[in-house]
């Protein structure tokens, strides 16, 4: 049924049709319906005809008949004549109606050529697009990969070189102690001064100044090293843990630094990641207060709850972030700092550590005296 519908073009096939069975019907209801009308009017005009003849004439009845078979051989001549004329209009409007339908199955049949072509090409397009496309896609995840193996990697030179920076801060004041411990050491021995209780005091006092430094490399080692997985601990906590580290560079810049504990609070996650948080955000406020070479330079850290909420704020007194760069400060690469002091990784793995791997928000907001740093975690 639907091959007879459609031809092999799928072009319907009542498209063509209907008008050529159309125009024939048309013809022969045309025809037989004026033969039939002029047989009529053929058969009423020799009945008057007749009277009127009768009346007017004494003819006999056969000249009538002689008379009337005359008028319907002509009539019928006349009749011959049309059928023909007939036959012949009907022939040429079906041979018209073939090329008129041949010409339309060429037409349509380009028509329909060139639109399935350009679908085919549109669908190949397409097709080489979606190829192209999920290339772009998997370079694109692969570069992202890379990036972010690349980032991490500088974010571990950068925390490694800051680590060291912050060693040798904190082994400043005991190297200094068993420098002198030596000195006296050596005038004692120079003069004929030592005695055996001079020397044990002195191995003593060396051996604490030892055992600082060495517990110093074992924060610092342990500070480093990843959670594994999440665990209770309470913010205050971390939060002295990343002040022990940082306590002496502070003090060698001349930087107050101020815990304000207004209400503790335990919470769940990571807690040497939390406290490299607020490492990086005190490490932050005291290179700008440094560099900025701030009048009493001060930076407060302070802890607070509010329901489930915990809430700490890392505030100095440097003078406040630039409008325009609010929107960058958690980017990674960008910093304020010369390149020769900041990677711009430090903030940027912060926010990650918290919002990413904690569930928490890490925001920043100036207020009159400076930057203020916002960490909101739930308990």
């Amino acid at each position: 049924m639907g091959c007879k519908m459609f031809n092999k073009e799928g072009i319907p096939f009542f498209t063509i049709m209907i008008p050529f069975l159309t125009i024939l019907f048309v013809s022969f209801f045309s025809t037989s319906y004026y033969l039939k009308l002029t047989n009529e009017n053929f058969e009423a005009d020799l009945i008057e005809y007749k009277k009127m003849y009768i009346l007017k004439s004494n003819t006999d009845d056969k000249s009538i008949l002689t008379i009337e078979n005359e008028k319907r051989l002509l009539h019928e001549q006349r009749q011959e004549k049309f059928k023909e004329f007939m036959v012949v209009l009907t022939s040429a409007i079906i041979i018209f109606m073939a090329l008129f339908s041949m010409l339309m199955v060429t037409v349509i049949s380009d028509v329909v050529k060139k639109y399935k072509e350009q679908v085919q090409s549109k669908e190949e397009k397409l097709q080489s697009l979606n190829k192209n496309l999920e290339q772009k896609v998997e370079e694109g995840i692969e570069e992202g990969k890379r990036k972010d193996k690349a980032i991490l990697q500088q974010s571990k030179l950068a925390r490694m070189g800051s680590m060291i920076s912050m060693i040798a801060h904190q082994w400043r004041q005991p190297l200094t102690e068993l420098s002198g411990i030596l000195m006296e050491l050596e005038t004692a021995t120079r003069f004929k001064k030592v005695n055996d209780e001079h020397i044990l005091n002195s191995i003593e006092r060396s051996d604490k100044m030892i055992e600082f430094m060495s517990n110093t490399i074992d924060d610092f080692r342990n500070f480093y090293k990843p959670d594994k997985k999440k665990e209770n601990f309470y913010v205050l906590d971390s939060c002295k843990k990343a002040i022990n580290l940082i306590n002496a560079s502070l003090d060698d810049g001349g930087i107050e630094l101020e815990l304000d504990v207004k209400k503790d609070r335990e919470i769940h996650g990571y807690p040497t990641e939390y406290s490299q948080v607020i490492l990086n955000l005190v490490s932050n406020a005291r290179d700008i207060l440094v560099e900025k070479n701030i009048e009493n330079p001060k930076i407060t850290i302070s802890i607070d709850s509010m329901g489930v909420l915990s809430i700490v704020k890392v505030k100095d007194n440097a003078g406040g972030i630039k409008e325009e760069n609010f929107d960058l400060i958690f980017d990674p690469y960008f910093s304020t700092k010369d390149s020769s002091k900041g990677t711009g990784l430090g903030l940027y793995i912060s926010k990650l550590i918290i919002e990413r791997n904690m569930g928490g928000e890490l925001s920043v907001k100036n207020d009159e005296e400076g930057a203020v740093f916002k960490i909101v975690l739930a308990g």
